[in-house]
Parts: structure tokens; sequence; C-alpha cells
């Protein structure tokens, strides 16, 4: 009950939880990469990128992960979320990959 009056209170003041903003950071990435496929991002963009990933990787390593694994996943995980953005009537639960 506690976590419900906490959501309703974050609704009532439009602000997002975390997961909300991870999700924004991942998708945000996503159209980056978009907009590489596209040709349309502006210069650097692509060392911008890969810059961003290797960190990402680099820092799930720092916590133990495997660096092979997850920098497997985030590829996978990119490409779910620049696909299902692309489709503009994806639904929420599309774009965060959950299958119903």
């Amino acid at each position: 009950m506690r976590q419900q009056r906490y959501r309703s209170r974050l609704e009532a003041i439009g602000e997002p939880e975390v997961a909300e903003l991870d999700t924004a950071a991942a998708v945000a990435v996503a159209r980056l990469v978009i907009a590489l496929e596209q040709g349309k991002a502006v210069g650097g963009s692509k060392d911008l990128l890969d810059k961003l990933l290797l960190s990402a990787v680099e820092a799930l390593k720092s916590r133990g992960y495997n660096g092979r694994s997850a920098g497997r996943l985030m590829h996978r995980r990119l490409t779910w979320l620049k696909e299902s953005f692309k489709d503009r009537d994806a639904s929420w639960y599309a774009k965060r990959g959950i299958q119903l």
C-alpha cells in the first residue's frame, strides 16, 4: 500500500519513476542508432555511441558481470528497442520487450 501511495503521488505531479528514466535513456540511444542507420546523425555520433556502449559494458563488468554476455545482451536490447520504437503503434509493453 505504501508503494501504491508513492506511485500515486508521482503520477499526480507527473514525475517518472527510475525505471522510466532508465528506459528513456535507452530509447535515446536506440534513436541515435536509428539516426545513424538513416544517415541523419550529426558528425561524431558513431564514435560517441561506441564510447557510450563500451562504458556501459565496462560498468557491468566492474560489477562482476561477464563482459561478452553483457555486450551481447546490450546489442540485443538496443536492437529490440530500435525496432519497436520504429513502430509508433507499438504498446508500452512491446517497447520494453515485455511479451504478454
